[in-house]
């Protein structure tokens, strides 16, 4: 009975909706209790005790009839639940701390309607989210072709098959670009970024379209893949039907959880096949579009209002009482924390689960201002989603020095280049010269980064800001940067959890990178770096780099 009268009374709030202006500006004052003399986080209570109100007082001028007046709690308690969804924007009027209370009085403007469909309001709420980059991933099989298509094989030819963008791709696109949505253009990546053979797949795994999404630059990958065959046809008719399905899911590139899941159907009629086959891709294309964009909403929508959950990794733990006391003052004293949820904790690192009404530049920034009672604990790393802290301990990561080395000083001479007859008889078991250098176009901050072995040409200088000339043996193109390593061999001692090194990329067995087998793969194959992650595997020949196994005999240790 109740849900009848709530569609008949929302029912009536849209149409009241319709005659008035879209977006309503109101003064509203919020109060909060100042518990244990935190005002801060009291400041915050009151300014969403103000949205709240703001909203109900927007949703009160529209619901005004005596016939709806008894039942005005149901609707307000089904609009509040995602109050600030409707909330554009606002300021702070004036604000009175006092030691018990703290009011805050607001001016906000609201703005009514389906948010899966205001796109103003779509707006704030990615702005909120920092505005994450989509790539798109769909490999696709449209009538005529033998194969599924994909951009990420990396060539306009595949298996003797011309392709170009993929239809269902193409429909998915524009209807998130409607919806003000920020994509990532895909044709950019032909031939700028390495993508591994393992990952040259149609069936790609979650890993493996996280991988490419790092290299893209992309906060989100919608990644899945789509089917169109020819459907029963009318004797003697020249019109053929054709149908198609396309499955799809969302993914966050820096943790890889679910946003969303879709799938879409689509049904077209048409003379020719192609044209026919590529209709209905799109129309599947466009269902499971807008099925997808409702859940990533959704989800955005709940952090926003009631708070998302933010991974959190600690480092370092080398007493238990400081870890404790430590999750002690996060859920205490840092704003807007509201729970932590402990994942695991083995060997020194943990992994916590903040669920906070912020993001996580908010997190490392109160944490990196915050007082642990003498634990040395440091901001080591964070993304949109995710944040890596050390208290200091044993297995704490090796320091920011070690990842990005400061160019020798100037006045400094270079060691004279060692003859050709010296530096091969200086190659170690991976073919790794005395006088070598792994370089990248950035900074190791989190994850994992492509590397490449390169030769110096001219080093590092202040007039030169600190970058080097570089000849790289892959591409045997020069290149100017200030982040480059030289390395040694790993050894067991050196393989802990948090422990810097690079991996050979180019010899996969069995889901593990192994060594290289000769020197031309080793010297122009690919390599990447990243912190080690687990060594619960150890005894069996593998440690985990960021999500991927690598053979001890294949990995590399930065110095300086």
């Amino acid at each position: 009975m109740k849900k009848g009268i709530l569609f008949f009374l929302l029912a009536i709030l849209f149409s009241y909706s319709q005659s008035f202006a879209q977006s309503q500006d109101v003064t509203a004052t919020g109060v909060a209790a100042v518990l244990q003399g935190d005002k801060a986080i009291a400041r915050d209570t009151a300014i969403n005790d103000a949205l709240r109100k703001a909203v109900e007082q927007a949703v009160g001028t529209m619901v005004s009839s005596e016939t709806v007046v008894e039942n005005y709690q149901l609707i307000r308690d089904s609009i509040l639940t995602k109050s600030q969804g409707y909330i554009q924007n606002y300021k702070v009027v004036s604000e009175s701390p006092s030691p018990e209370l703290y009011q805050v009085t607001i001016s906000a403007t609201v703005k009514l309607g389906d948010l899966k469909n205001d796109l103003g309001a779509l707006g704030i709420l990615m702005q909120r989210a920092q505005k994450p980059r989509v790539l798109f991933m769909i490999a696709e099989q449209n009538i005529g072709q033998e194969f599924y298509m994909f951009w990420w094989h990396g060539k306009s030819e595949f298996k003797g098959q011309h392709y170009d963008m993929a239809a269902s791709e193409t429909a998915l696109k524009e209807e998130f670009l409607n919806k003000g949505f920020n994509v990532v253009d895909s044709s950019v990546a032909t031939g700028k970024i390495e993508v591994s053979n393992a990952y040259r797949i149609a069936d790609l795994t979650d890993a493996g379209a996280i991988s490419v999404g790092r290299q893209m630059g992309a906060e989100v990958i919608v990644k899945g893949k789509a089917l169109a065959k020819e459907g029963p046809r009318n004797t003697g008719s020249k019109v053929g039907s054709y149908i198609a399905d396309i499955t799809t899911s969302a993914l966050r590139v820096d943790n890889g959880a679910v946003l969303g899941s879709a799938r879409g159907h689509g049904v077209s009629r048409n003379i020719s096949e192609v044209t026919g086959g590529t209709e209905a891709l799109e129309k599947a294309a466009r269902e499971a579009s807008g099925k997808i964009i409702d859940q990533i909403v959704a989800k955005w929508s709940g952090e926003v209002s009631g708070g998302g959950l933010i991974q959190l990794t600690v480092r370092g733990i080398s007493e238990y009482s400081d870890f404790v006391k430590f999750k002690d003052i996060i859920q205490g004293q840092i704003r807007g924390v509201q729970a932590i949820y402990q994942r695991s904790l083995e060997g020194g690192t943990a992994v916590l689960d903040v669920e906070m009404k912020g993001n996580a530049q908010q997190l490392s920034d109160e944490i990196a201002k915050k007082s642990f009672g003498g634990i040395p604990v440091k901001v080591i790393g964070a993304s949109a989603n995710t944040v890596e802290v050390s208290l200091g301990g044993a297995s704490a990561p090796p320091s920011k020095v070690m990842a990005e080395p400061s160019p020798p000083p100037a006045a400094q001479t270079p060691p004279p280049a060692p003859t050709k007859t010296a530096v091969a008889s200086m190659d170690d078991r991976h073919w790794i010269q005395s006088d070598d250098y792994f370089t990248s176009d950035r900074p190791y901050e989190h994850g994992w980064i492509n590397v490449s072995l390169s030769k110096i040409k001219q080093p590092p200088t202040d007039k030169s800001k600190g970058e080097g000339q570089f000849f790289r043996l892959h591409d045997s193109k020069d290149i100017w940067t200030k982040y480059f390593w030289k390395t040694r061999l790993a050894e067991e001692a050196d393989l802990q959890v948090g422990t810097l090194v690079i991996c050979f990329e180019d010899n996969g067995h069995d889901d593990v990178y192994q060594a290289p087998e000769d020197k031309k793969s080793a010297r122009t194959g690919r390599w990447f770096m990243g912190r080690v992650t687990d060594t619960s595997d150890l005894y069996k020949g593998a440690v985990q780099v960021d999500t991927y196994k690598c053979s001890p005999q294949a990995l590399r240790i930065p110095i300086k």
